[in-house]
């Protein structure tokens, strides 16, 4: 697995993957869509499979003695890697916000509180489990898989940006920066942990049966 995840960063993401997880830089503007800036990496997803499929990646790999569960796991691994990168990148840069640049809140969505990282790792888990196994259906086609996995990241996004802009206990509890809030942010944070965790694995084993099925 090493070995895979080795040939995954080095030969098949490409470099501007990275420059897409930097984008989670983009909290540090006031008056920002936040969720936004964490939905670049979903971009460089496209990119970096439809590279793999001009490299003919998977032919490849899979000439190996290697078996397709761990292909199919290096793929999930890679993709959740290049996510929690731009969560690595927009956390730090969210504390600068609340605490320096805009401690008042943002005025345009949320703000870049606990609760915006769980719902955030909600909308990760809902591409992936749309997007991965669509993807590994073929192997190689990214285009339906990712505009259904692109579709449904966004309206999850967009329906959690409304129902806490329009419930006033959500808007309270979740839209804040009063840490007497926290708790509640915390217990939303847990849940998008877990939900991420769990697609994650459940995207893995659905993916890797239909991926069995593939003649390469």
């Amino acid at each position: 697995m090493k070995n895979l995840l080795y040939k995954e960063l080095k030969l098949v993401v490409v470099p501007g993957t990275y420059f897409f997880a930097l984008c989670g830089a983009l909290l540090l503007v006031p008056a920002y869509p936040y969720f936004v800036g964490v939905s670049y990496c979903i971009m460089s997803f496209l990119i970096s499979f439809a590279a793999a499929q001009a490299n003919k990646d998977h032919e490849f790999t899979a000439m190996l003695p290697i078996p397709r569960d761990q292909i199919v796991l290096a793929k999930h691994l890679t993709v959740v890697f290049v996510e929690l990168l731009t969560l690595a990148v927009a956390v730090p840069c969210a504390f600068i916000t609340s605490l320096v640049l805009n401690p008042g809140g943002n005025i345009v969505g949320m703000d870049a509180n606990f609760a915006f990282f769980g719902l955030t790792l909600i909308e990760y888990s809902v591409f992936n489990i749309v997007f991965l196994p669509g993807y590994f259906k073929t192997g190689y086609k990214t285009g339906f898989p990712m505009l259904f996995g692109l579709i449904s990241y966004v309206s999850v996004a967009v329906i959690f940006e409304v129902l806490i802009a329009v419930i006033p206990v959500l808007k309270t509890n979740l839209d804040s920066l009063n840490p007497a809030t926290f708790g509640y942010q915390f217990i939303v944070l847990g849940l998008g942990i877990i939900a991420f965790l769990i697609t994650t694995f459940v995207s893995w084993k659905v993916s890797t049966k239909k991926f069995e099925k593939v003649s390469l």
